[in-house]
C-alpha cells in the first residue's frame, strides 16, 4: 500500500512538473509574441509617419520628387524615404526598422491645386463676424471701396462690387447703423454710399479658410518669423500665407505680399503694409487688425470668423476691390496639395 502511494505521488509530481514546463514554455511563448507585435506595429507607425511628413514636405518643394531620403530617425527607429514622380502622380516608398521588425509602406499621391474664390466685396462680413461686432469695431481713417482698381490700386471702369457685402437684411441694417455712429464716409461702391449690400454668397468661407491653413507656401505662427519672412508672394509669383496667433508688424518689418493671406489671431501693424489678393479672417479668435500706418488690401478682405476689430489709431486703412488682382491670383497661383490615392502595406 506505501509503495502504492509512493509511486502515485511520484507520478503526480512528474505530471505536475510537466504542466509547470509546458506553462513556462507557452510564457516564454506568448511574451515573445507580445514584444515581435509591438516591434510590427511600432516599425508600422514610423513608416507610415515617414509618408505623412514627405508628403508635408513635398507640397512646397517639389525639387524632392525622384530623390531619395535614407536614415530618418522617429520614435526611436529609423525609415528610408524614396519619392518616383511625376507629381500628378507620386510614388512614396517608406521603409522602417525598429528593432528587429522591418514594415515598408508605399503610398500613391496626386497634386492638384488649391481652388481660389474670389471675395464677393471689397470687405465681406459675415453673420457670424456682425453678430458679435463691437460699436465701433471698424473706425478711423478708413475707406472701402468696391469699385474696381488696376494693380496699382487705380479706379477703373467696371462692374462695381458692394463696398461691404452682408448675408441679410438685418445685418445690412446693424453695419450701417455703425458706420453712422463711427462716422464713416468712405464706404463705396455698388448702390450707392455707404455701399452696404447683401450679397446671395453661398461660400463656406471657413471651410474654404481651413483648406487654405492646410496648405499654405508660409505658416507664420511666431513673431520670430517676421524677422525672415515678411514677403508674402509677388504679382509674378503669389503665394498662400496663414498666419496663426497674434503677430505685430513694425516699422522695421513692415510686409507685404500677393496672393491669399488668412489670419487666425490679432494682426497689429505699426508700419506699412500692402498686400494684393484675397485676405481672409477666420475660425474663432478674435481677428484685430490695429493700424498706426498705411495699409491697402488690393483685392477682397473676407471676415469669416467670430468678430473682426479695425482700429485706425494712426494712418489710413483701403480695402479696395479689383478683379484684375484678384484673376492674376486665380491664374499664377501654384500651391498645391497632395492627395492620396492608393495606400499599401
Amino acid at each position: 500500500m506505501g509503495k502504492a502511494l509512493l509511486i502515485l505521488a511520484l507520478g503526480v509530481s512528474v505530471i505536475l512538473s510537466f504542466f509547470n514546463l509546458k506553462l513556462n514554455s507557452n510564457s516564454k511563448e506568448n511574451l515573445s509574441t507580445t514584444v515581435n507585435m509591438f516591434e510590427q506595429t511600432q516599425a508600422r507607425l514610423i513608416a507610415n509617419s515617414g509618408v505623412e511628413v514627405y508628403l508635408e514636405r513635398l507640397k512646397h518643394d517639389r525639387t524632392m520628387i525622384n530623390r531619395s531620403f535614407p536614415d530618418n530617425e522617429l520614435f526611436g527607429g529609423r525609415y528610408n524615404i524614396s519619392i518616383v514622380g511625376p507629381e500628378s502622380l507620386v510614388t512614396v516608398t517608406s521603409s522602417a526598422t525598429f528593432m528587429d521588425a522591418q514594415h515598408t509602406t508605399v503610398v500613391e499621391a496626386a497634386a492638384d491645386r488649391v481652388p481660389f474664390i474670389p471675395g464677393p466685396s471689397a470687405m465681406y462680413l459675415s453673420a457670424t463676424t456682425i453678430a458679435a461686432l463691437k460699436k465701433n469695431a471698424i473706425s478711423g481713417n478708413i475707406e472701402i471701396n468696391g469699385y474696381d482698381h488696376d494693380l496699382n490700386g487705380n479706379q477703373i471702369a467696371g462692374v462695381p462690387k458692394p463696398g461691404i457685402g452682408v448675408d441679410g437684411e438685418e445685418q445690412r441694417l446693424a453695419i450701417i447703423d455703425m458706420i453712422n455712429d463711427a462716422k464713416i464716409n468712405n464706404i463705396m461702391g455698388a448702390g450707392g454710399k455707404p455701399s452696404v449690400m447683401v450679397v446671395n454668397d453661398t461660400t463656406n468661407w471657413s471651410e474654404y479658410a481651413q483648406l487654405l491653413a492646410d496648405n499654405p507656401d508660409y505658416l507664420i505662427n511666431a513673431q520670430d518669423q517676421i524677422k525672415y519672412i515678411n514677403n508674402w508672394g509677388t504679382i509674378s509669383e503669389p503665394k498662400v500665407t496663414f498666419i496663426n496667433g497674434d503677430i505685430t508688424l513694425n516699422n522695421s518689418q513692415s510686409a507685404s505680399g500677393c496672393g491669399i493671406l488668412v489670419v487666425n489671431g490679432n494682426l497689429t501693424i505699426n508700419g506699412n503694409f500692402n498686400y494684393k489678393g484675397l485676405l481672409v479672417a477666420f475660425k474663432s479668435a478674435t481677428v484685430q487688425i490695429k493700424l498706426s500706418g498705411n495699409v491697402e488690401i488690393l483685392g477682397s478682405l473676407v471676415a469669416a470668423g467670430n468678430e473682426i476689430d479695425v482700429d485706425v489709431s494712426s494712418g489710413n486703412f483701403r480695402s479696395l476691390y479689383s478683379t484684375e488682382a484678384l484673376a492674376k491670383i486665380q491664374d499664377l497661383l501654384v500651391t498645391k496639395r497632395f492627395s492620396i490615392l492608393t495606400w499599401w502595406e
